[in-house]
């Protein structure tokens, strides 16, 4: 029985010698890995600082500011002005805004506003004749938009006269209860008086 527990435990110690022998192969094989990445990765950075010392384009050189402020008021920002919540939107002849339409010159905003009673008169008078109310009544709601807008810039450029503005607005309001109401024959009547009513304005303002 002596001879038996001898045996195992030379045994087991045996084991033990060899499975430590093992880890030992194991942790050199690993820091040599380590080492050889390590050393890489010096080599790497080195070559990097090489190069980008030898380019002319990395080289340390004087940082030239210049204005912009004007381009900014013509609308360079405007990508970050509509990210900015501090801003409001309300529309302003001057300032940043994040009102979703560009002020434009008193020639552009005229050429807008003609366009836009074009296609009121166009399409919105296309849709009442065919008794399309849901597209009429969008169509016309599209133009009065941008219409408002610019004739309110044209009034305040030229001094223009308010009250005819706001006589035309009414008008528009008019024809659109009346498509609302799905009612041709006062919707036709009220687009020609639309249509002659936002001439002669625009044309006073122009």
């Amino acid at each position: 029985r002596t001879q038996r527990n001898m045996s195992a435990s030379t045994s087991t110690f045996a084991g033990k010698a060899i499975a430590q022998k093992v880890a030992l192969k194991k942790t050199q094989k690993a820091n040599v890995t380590v080492r050889a990445s390590a050393e890489k990765a010096v080599s790497f950075f080195a070559a990097t600082a090489v190069v980008l010392s030898a380019t002319p384009s990395f080289a340390a050189t004087s940082i030239e500011l210049t204005d912009k402020r004007s381009e900014n008021q013509n609308g360079l920002q405007l990508i970050y002005e509509a990210r900015d919540l501090d801003i409001d939107a309300k529309p302003r002849s001057e300032g940043p805004s994040r009102f979703s339409f560009q002020k434009l010159t008193t020639k552009e905003t005229a050429a807008r506003a003609k366009e836009s009673v074009t296609r009121i008169n166009k399409d919105v008078g296309e849709y009442v004749g065919k008794k399309y109310w849901t597209q009429a009544s969008n169509e016309l709601r599209r133009q009065v938009g941008t219409l408002r807008f610019d004739i309110n810039n044209l009034v305040d450029a030229k001094g223009g006269d308010s009250a005819s503005a706001k006589a035309f607005y009414k008008s528009l309001e008019k024809l659109d209860f009346a498509i609302r109401q799905k009612d041709q024959d006062a919707a036709t009547a009220l687009l020609a008086e639309v249509q002659t009513s936002a001439n002669a304005l625009i044309a006073s303002l122009a």
